[in-house]
């Protein structure tokens, strides 16, 4: 049985090599990753994990986005003052984040 659970752009695809090939053949553009196990006690318990983090990722994605811009404002800002740097990241982390 093929079972899907997508988000805006990510799905977790399980099924047997053909079922799973049909769907992604529907999606040829799509960066796909591809497990296989040698039992299904094995695959159903990598399935909960992986569907688990995929609950996750987008919001794990914007934090490191965020980490990496903080990271490149410092790094240009070195010659403001810690405290004013401090002061603007407090702002940028009080408003809310950007719907994609």
């Amino acid at each position: 049985m093929l079972e899907e659970i997508s988000s805006s752009a990510s799905a977790v695809m399980t099924g047997t090599g053909r079922e799973v090939a049909r769907q992604l053949y529907q999606t040829p553009e799509q960066k796909t990753v591809a497990v296989t196990f040698p039992d299904d006690e094995q695959g159903r318990a990598a399935e909960q994990v992986i569907r688990r983090v995929m609950e996750f990722l987008p919001q794990l994605i914007c934090e490191r986005q965020q980490e990496t811009l903080n990271k490149l404002i410092d790094a240009f800002l070195v010659n403001v003052t810690p405290r004013k740097r401090l002061a603007n990241r407090l702002v940028r982390a009080a408003r809310p984040p950007k719907r994609q």
